[in-house]
């Protein structure tokens, strides 16, 4: 049993994840009362709330059982690295917001309307929901980004790990966008599905140019922030146009990154991967040297 968790632990951990997700979901689809939403029971939505612990709890336990505490120590090693080009902080911080504004920009010159250029009151939301969002991003960026795709980048080209990620992190959020609770309401269903095969492409590019998992943690609350502050939602504009123009507009930007920077690292120097993606706090000097050394030294030999 252990050589075969060994030999498969991204796929044994997005078995269990989703295993559970499903399973609790539809325990709290078969409490709820008819005619009731979740967040309107008492007993369905503190259940539902679990759903949170899933994918830690999962990544966690079979990194302990593989490697132990310096398995888990090296999940969390990343978010050290914060002394990477300023420009990475500044995509970190800006890229939904570009990316949500361009397609406001785009529906406007197609259809001629425009919701403006903020929510009002998105303050309170956002405050209210703050908690989780950091919560939320601290949990999938360790689970899914760190534990998932260096892992798989031991087997699989960058570009083949982020959409396995990307496609098994979209199946984990399926059943909720079902039962319409714990996700934007009105997203469809192709076009999520489609932003988080985007997603793993951009965040596994990021990190595998930056080895920071602070910069990725910043992507991700503002990820999860950004539709708080811009009026794409379709709760908020009652209109599909906006949410499916920011999803072309982030699917178009991803698809450039293969193109860019090349399928098998998504990255000018080698992708990160779980097995020499080890030294913490992070090095002073970049991590392709680390790499290219050895090969230097066997060149000599064979000379």
């Amino acid at each position: 049993m252990r050589a075969f968790i060994a030999r498969n632990p991204v796929f044994i951990y997005i078995a269990l994840t989703w295993a559970l997700q499903w399973g609790l979901v539809a325990a709290v689809k078969i409490i709820t009362p008819p005619g009731i939403h979740v967040s309107e029971d008492a007993t369905a939505h503190a259940l539902f709330r679990l759903r949170l612990f899933g994918p830690i709890l999962v990544c966690l336990a079979v990194t302990w059982y593989l490697e132990g505490g310096k398995g888990v120590a090296k999940l969390f090693a990343s978010y050290t690295r914060w002394k990477v080009p300023a420009r990475w902080y500044m995509l970190a911080f800006t890229w939904k917001f570009i990316n949500a504004y361009l397609a406001l920009g785009l529906v406007f010159l197609i259809y001629g309307t425009f919701p403006g250029f903020y929510v009002d009151g998105f303050w309170e939301g956002w405050g209210i929901n703050l908690p989780s969002i950091l919560y939320i991003a601290l949990m999938e960026e360790t689970s899914w980004m760190k534990f998932g795709v260096t892992r798989l980048q031991m087997r699989y080209n960058a570009l083949t790990s982020a959409l396995i990620i990307g496609f098994a992190w979209g199946m984990w959020y399926l059943p909720m966008l079902i039962i319409n609770e714990g996700v934007p309401p009105g997203y469809p269903v192709p076009v999520f599905m489609g932003c988080m095969l985007g997603l793993g492409v951009m965040l596994t590019w990021a990190y595998n140019m930056t080895r920071s998992g602070l910069v990725l943690l910043v992507m991700q609350i503002i990820s999860n922030t950004a539709f708080f502050v811009t009026p794409v939602l379709f709760a908020v504009t009652n209109d599909q146009h906006y949410i499916v123009a920011y999803s072309w507009v982030f699917i178009t930007f991803c698809a450039l990154l293969p193109l860019l920077y090349g399928a098998k690292d998504l990255a000018r120097r080698p992708r990160a991967r779980w097995d020499t993606d080890t030294v913490f706090p992070a090095p002073a000097e970049e991590p392709e040297e680390q790499v290219q050394a050895p090969v230097v030294v066997s060149a000599r030999v064979r000379r």
